[in-house]
């Protein structure tokens, strides 16, 4: 039986739900809309969705989706760990205005143009919103709490 005490906690574990789901829907939006499979008239959606940088972080996103949604004990670090990945990856490879390795820059000698800055600066900014959110949320607000019957 759930306490009188988880009720008022559910506002923010919704709130992370959302946003990790937000995570996700961006993640495939940059792919399909923002970036990859619109900027690249050779690349195929299967190839595009099973780059290993790509599927790692849809899986990462779609993870911590579950574990939030099922209000797991671990759910607020990992949707945490997954936003760092998110906002670290994302800065590297199109965020630094020089050519790193594999880095496709969005601005400098890339210049990306107007949707892929929006992809880019939407997925940056739910991202720190869920690093924020699990910062400001107590442990309880994301998982139930379990009455004790008094034996």
């Amino acid at each position: 039986m759930l306490t009188k005490k988880t009720a008022p906690s559910r506002r923010p574990a919704v709130l992370l739900l959302c946003l990790t789901g937000a995570l996700f829907a961006l993640l495939v939006l940059n792919l399909t809309l923002f970036d990859d499979l619109r900027t690249d008239p050779s690349a195929g959606v299967l190839e595009t969705f099973a780059k290993p940088q790509h599927l790692a972080s849809l899986l990462a996103a779609l993870f911590a989706v579950v574990l939030v949604a099922r209000r797991h004990p671990s759910a607020g670090r990992v949707a945490a760990v997954v936003a760092w990945i998110e906002i670290t990856a994302f800065t590297f490879f199109h965020g630094i205005p020089v050519e790193i390795g594999p880095s496709k820059p969005y601005w400098g000698d890339g210049m990306g143009d107007n949707l892929q800055w929006v992809g880019f600066l939407s997925i940056l900014a739910v991202s720190t919103a869920i690093v924020s959110a699990v910062r400001h949320t107590p442990r309880a607000a994301v998982t139930p709490s379990i009455a004790r019957v008094p034996a």
